[in-house]
């Protein structure tokens, strides 16, 4: 596909492909849209005249999408990430307002490492505004590609996603965690395989802790115990391990600094279900970047090397 194909169309046409091609439906996505069938069939039609190919296979109701099909949407993806930027920036140039900064960040790191950088950078920074918004990785990283979020504090992987860019700030450890009685404690030494008889508390589906658990048991050839609560607010489950015998599994730096847990909960001796990795922010590579970007990156810095020493 050339260059001047791609300047021959219209950009409203390309947004409302990327729509069909989202839900690989015409009928769902001219609702959604909020325009008719026929619309957008045309629309659809006007495409592929303008790149010589068809676009779309059409089998009963349903749609695929073809090659060049697939090719156009990565085209109109980065189309659509630069003028959602252009739009931005202009924004924030006309009206003076360039500090409104959208987060995404894991429940358990909102409960912990995300408030003290928020209100560090709020003091140093009373002009910038935020946005929270809390999820998992099947939800936040796809947002942050489509610069509905500026950045994502989460764990960062060895090798980042191609269009994003990462910036380790601390390494976390993921430990089996229970109530400080119980019996598992006095044990210098806990197998994963005693520890898969026992009932537990787990993070939400979808939560990096809740894939490497799973990952985990699978690599041990370990039946998964039973789970007996699976909640995605880190509250909720601290209260229940701290009152029950269940199990849990979570960033042990993040629960000892929530409220009186510290006392209240203790790591279990269990090498085999330890979890060390990277805390991160992750950061489109390309587009727009606000300066208040750059400016919640280095107060992130300077709060994790601050809880790190």
């Amino acid at each position: 596909m050339t260059s001047g194909a791609l300047l021959d169309m219209e950009f409203r046409d390309l947004t409302y492909f990327l729509e069909v091609a989202n839900l690989s439906h015409i009928g769902r996505a001219a609702a959604r849209l909020g325009i008719t069938q026929p619309a957008l069939t045309k629309c659809v039609g006007r495409l592929e005249r303008d790149v010589g190919v068809p676009l779309l296979e059409r089998t009963g109701k349903r749609i695929t999408l073809t090659a060049c099909g697939l090719d156009l949407v990565r085209h109109a993806e980065r189309l659509r990430a630069a003028d959602v930027d252009i739009r931005r920036e202009l924004a924030e140039r006309a009206t003076g307002h360039a500090g409104h900064l959208r987060i995404g960040t894991g429940f358990v790191l909102a409960q912990y490492l995300l408030p003290v950088a928020c209100v560090t950078l709020l003091k140093k920074y009373p002009a910038i505004t935020l946005e929270v918004v809390t999820g998992d990785s099947e939800t936040l990283f796809p947002a942050l590609h489509e610069g509905k979020i500026d950045v994502v504090l989460a764990g960062v992987d060895a090798q980042p996603v191609h269009g994003f860019r990462q910036v380790p700030l601390m390494e976390d450890r993921v430990v089996v965690i229970s109530r400080k009685g119980h019996a598992l404690q006095k044990r210098r030494r806990i197998s994963a395989a005693a520890l898969s008889q026992e009932r537990w508390a787990l993070p939400a589906p979808g939560t990096l802790p809740a894939q490497w658990l799973a990952h985990r048991w699978r690599e041990l050839n370990l039946t998964p115990p039973k789970c007996a609560v699976r909640s995605g607010s880190l509250p909720t489950l601290l209260r229940i391990v701290a009152e029950t015998d269940l199990l849990m599994f979570q960033s042990w730096s993040t629960v000892k600094r929530t409220n009186d847990y510290g006392e209240l909960l203790r790591p279990l001796p269990a090498n085999e279900l330890t979890w060390r990795h990277s805390v991160g922010v992750t950061l489109r590579d390309h587009g727009y970047r606000s300066p208040a970007i750059d400016r919640f990156v280095e107060v992130l810095k300077e709060t994790a090397r601050k809880e790190s020493s």
